[in-house]
């Protein structure tokens, strides 16, 4: 039994999307309950699921792993309390936790499988989708976010990035050009494509960014995902494998717990990933923008996420942040034409979440 009312920072991957998030760990009286910055309810696991996976020498904590949910991985800060605090299970119990991990990465091979099945039909269901319901999902989605996040309000700078994403849309089909930027207050260096032509760019990508040519890149990157929908097919997809979960588990609360975000973010196949890289090399190019901007954001992106597991790695639906960068090197573009932002603009940009910003 884990004492309660310990809490401690840490960071946690879902294991379908190659980034980890902050959170915090609250100790609960039957295990660890797992929050997002936002408060939100991300996981919950039990004491008797938990499995070291070593150390965290820098951060004086633990990582952690659970065997329903295998593919995640947990890291929390200064654990003295958990990590004293893990159990220790007798022999007996060792073996049936092994064949329970067994049966669990068994459950997502199948799983896998039936992604695989699911993924087609995903497509064509999206593609089916009116427009306008794809539209008020994306504006729902972004309105319960903004809700949730500050939006940073800098005119100027919000003024430039609709600019520079209609240059970037101006190839996809007329009806997936209509796209909104929000940019919201947050450490994380990520961005989500929303249904319908939504997109949310959090102020940590944008802070990390080292010029426009990587936000550029990122932007393009978002837009091919809703010019190819697939956003709503990971979002179909994402409910599907939730039935199929309660099926061979008998328990869907972990993908539950999750919730939109996970649907949103690590819903993507591989495919759509590789898919949205090629992509924004074309919207690049007809933009008269490099692609080395992109490149350099993959590869720091690499770098902040560090080392994983080769399992891990082979788990994830998002390519490694490396070979994406290796891809685009290997496709570069010609020298751009125009530049992605003027040295004002993109300014402008870096300033959207300043309180001085107009």
């Amino acid at each position: 039994m884990i004492a309660t009312e310990a809490e401690r920072p840490g960071r946690f991957s879902d294991g379908r999307s190659a980034a980890s998030r902050k959170v915090m760990v609250r100790v609960q009286s039957g295990g660890l309950e797992i929050r997002g910055e936002d408060g939100f309810l991300i996981a919950v696991w039990k004491t008797d699921d938990l499995v070291a996976d070593g150390e965290w020498p820098e951060k004086r904590g633990i990582r952690l792993r659970c065997a329903s949910e295998p593919d995640a991985r947990l890291a929390i800060e200064d654990a003295v309390v958990i990590r004293e605090a893990l159990p220790k299970p007798p022999a007996w119990r060792k073996s049936r936790h092994a064949a329970l991990i067994l049966g669990c990465l068994l459950g997502g091979l199948v799983l896998a499988g039936l992604m695989v099945g699911l993924a087609p039909v995903s497509r064509l269901l999206a593609h089916l989708l009116p427009a306008g319901l794809e539209r008020q999902w994306g504006q729902s989605i972004a309105g319960g976010l903004e809700g949730q996040m500050k939006a940073c309000q800098g005119k100027e700078g919000l003024r430039v990035l609709d600019a520079l994403t209609r240059r970037l849309a101006e190839p996809l089909p007329a009806d997936r050009r209509e796209v909104r930027v929000h940019v919201l207050h947050s450490k994380d260096v990520n961005a989500l494509a929303l249904p319908g032509g939504e997109i949310i760019l959090f102020s940590g990508l944008i802070n990390k960014a080292e010029g426009p040519d990587e936000l550029a890149g990122v932007l393009a990157h978002e837009l091919t995902h809703i010019g190819e929908r697939h956003v709503s097919a990971a979002m179909i997809r994402a409910l599907g494998v939730g039935v199929f979960a309660t099926m061979i588990t008998g328990d869907a609360s972990g993908l539950v717990a999750s919730g939109l975000g996970a649907a949103l973010a690590g819903a993507y196949t591989r495919e759509d990933e590789s898919a949205a890289d090629l992509g924004a090399l074309a919207l690049l190019e007809a933009a008269g923008i490099g692609s080395d901007g992109l490149a350099l954001f993959f590869r720091r992106l690499a770098t902040m996420e560090g080392r994983q597991g080769q399992v891990l790695a082979w788990l994830s639906t998002h390519p490694d942040s490396v070979r994406r960068a290796e891809a685009v090197e290997a496709r570069r573009l010609p020298a751009p034409r125009l530049p992605a932002l003027s040295d004002a603009d993109w300014q402008a940009v870096k300033r959207i979440c300043s309180k001085k910003s107009p």
